[in-house]
């Protein structure tokens, strides 16, 4: 191995240890992740190719990630740690593919810049750490891109067949996102450099072969489950996202003006790389100034960032983890200018300067206190619900100095912009920077999760309904079921609807508050016999109870 491959696989190394790290101290909670917890659960059963959550609600994706978890799953038994471990082990390799594939676009220095910057947004971490097909989904696409930039360099036939192999697996992961967002890439940037007539070179024979063998599970599929595979798969999933309110979109987006739907996702790409967002704005600046912008390589990285943005903006679900796959492009594209800084040489300015920047420094510090107290005021009605949820989550981990920390925070951060526009002590900017998303990846992160979890699993709930009923004596939900509640149960809790005349004397019924309150009322349930809070829903929060259908006397 040279020596970068060894940097390579130290990084992956250090960033699956952070991510391994509590990696099941936090319960699911929250609809999604409970659906492919509960897929992985069918699939150990051993439904390997038709699963069913619950044994009633089709995959909204392919199978690969449910696949992988399940070899954890069923050697060691279910548990948290084991159904995200495909997503912790495709963030350490995306990590490590990004330091060899950035080493052969800049040489080493930049492949580890890449990869620290890449390991270091906490975007990534965060999704690293959920039992969810994106990161795996990013990595492929990666891959494949990477191979597709390799073929139109070299003109490699190998290389070229790698790809679509490789965009195979990634339809397996996430379904046809993964071709679209390859195809915009590689149509944009081919385009770009006037050569889109080599685009039909890039389908070889093995390789269209290879992709799709991909997209067998399709057939499989269709042929096993039909036309409710169309409504609620093809149709109610993917057009149900792009329309929005129908299919099995798990809620319907509230309507807003044009202005969000065409800043959303430009606005969370800024988040979504931070802390390294100001370094990138800095690198497409220095690109622009220094005619960059013709090098095939910062187009086709440019291309790469940009068509997600471009791509999920006309649908009108807007979910924030749509953009993984633009992090990798931006830390390459950001690279050469922080290896750059980081040879750079320390300066003084003269009087002039010195005031200039400590005077921009206080306004930056006011404006950051300012926004500070916004946020633990009103402001939190302006955030989205999850990030409120977050939000407020962190707070009882401040221990009532909220305030105070966040402006010492605003201030140092102030601090140390003023001493690097005065002094440039870049080496020692840049090391604080991957010293602080490395402490949160190790402290933070998992603090915030372990208190969310713990303000809203239903694990307890669940698992006291199952020792209240032990199998096989029947469970149903009136209503929507709670996954995370099917999850802990281990075993499939049939589904009424809202059908008061379905509840039989004595059904043991699982329902949300206000229903009850509804079917107590009408003496259809009886009294209360377990309650708990938590996440009852992607977002939202409310009351369970379990009761029983209430017999009448004869």
């Amino acid at each position: 191995m040279s020596s970068a491959d060894r940097l390579a696989l130290l990084l992956a190394a250090c960033f699956l240890a952070a991510a391994l790290h509590g990696l099941g101290d936090a319960d699911i909670v929250g609809d999604d992740e409970a659906r492919e917890a509960g897929l992985v659960q069918e699939i150990v059963a051993g439904h390997w190719l038709l699963p069913r959550f619950n044994d009633d609600t089709l995959p909204d994706k392919p199978l690969l990630y449910h696949w992988l978890a399940a070899l954890p799953c069923g050697a060691f038994g279910f548990s948290e740690a084991a159904v995200r471990l495909p997503s912790a082990l495709a963030g350490a390799a995306l990590v490590g593919w990004t330091a060899r594939f950035g080493a052969a676009l800049g040489g080493p220095r930049a492949g580890v810049a890449a990869a620290v910057m890449l390991a270091t947004m906490p975007a990534l971490f965060d999704h690293s750490r959920v039992a969810r097909p994106d990161v795996l989904m990013t990595l492929l696409l990666s891959v494949a891109l990477g191979l597709t930039f390799r073929w139109w360099r070299d003109e490699s036939r190998a290389a070229a067949t790698g790809a679509l192999a490789v965009l195979g697996l990634a339809t397996l992961a996430k379904g046809p996102v993964a071709p679209v967002l390859f195809a915009l890439t590689v149509s944009a940037f081919l385009w770009w450099q006037q050569s889109l007539r080599r685009l039909p070179h890039l389908f070889t024979g093995a390789g269209l072969l290879l992709f799709g063998l991909g997209l067998g599970w399709y057939g499989v599929a269709l042929a096993g489950w039909g036309g409710a595979f169309v409504r609620e798969h093809l149709v109610g999933r993917y057009l149900g996202n792009l329309v929005g309110g129908f299919g099995t979109a798990d809620y319907t987006p509230a309507p807003h003006p044009l202005a969000y739907h065409l800043a959303f996702y430009p606005l969370h790409l800024v988040a979504s790389a931070l802390p390294w967002t100001p370094f990138t704005a800095a690198a497409l600046w220095r690109l622009g100034r220094a005619g960059g912008f013709r090098d095939p390589r910062a187009r086709f990285l440019l291309c790469w960032a940009a068509v997600p943005v471009i791509a999920f903006t006309p649908a009108a679900t807007k979910l924030r983890h749509y953009l993984l796959p633009s992090l990798p492009p931006l830390a390459l594209l950001t690279a050469p200018t922080v290896v750059a800084l980081l040879e750079t040489s320390p300066r003084c300015l003269d009087r002039r300067g010195l005031a200039l920047r400590a005077v921009t420094g206080i306004l930056l510090g006011v404006a950051a206190l300012a926004m500070a107290r916004w946020l633990l005021g009103n402001g939190r009605a302006f955030l989205s619900r999850s990030d409120r949820s977050t939000f407020e989550a962190v707070l009882p981990l401040l221990r009532g100095h909220a305030g105070t920390l966040l402006a010492a925070a605003a201030g140092f951060a102030v601090g140390v912009a003023v001493v690097a526009a005065v002094w440039r002590p870049w080496p020692a900017l840049i090391g604080l920077i991957v010293a602080g998303a490395a402490g949160w990846m190790v402290v933070g992160a998992p603090a915030v999760e372990r208190t969310l979890a713990q303000r809203d699993s239903l694990r307890p709930f669940a698992r006291a309904v199952a020792a209240h009923y032990p199998g096989p004596a029947p469970i149903v939900f009136y209503g929507p079921p709670v996954r995370s509640v099917v999850v802990y149960l281990e075993r499939h809790a049939r589904t009424l609807g809202r059908r008061p005349d379905a509840i039989t004397p004595g059904l043991a019924v699982i329902v949300e508050e206000d229903d009850y309150r509804r079917l107590a009322f009408d003496h259809v349930v009886g009294a209360t016999l377990l309650s708990a809070e938590g996440r009852v829903g992607n977002r939202a929060r409310g009351w369970i109870v379990l009761t029983e259908g209430e017999v009448h006397p004869h």
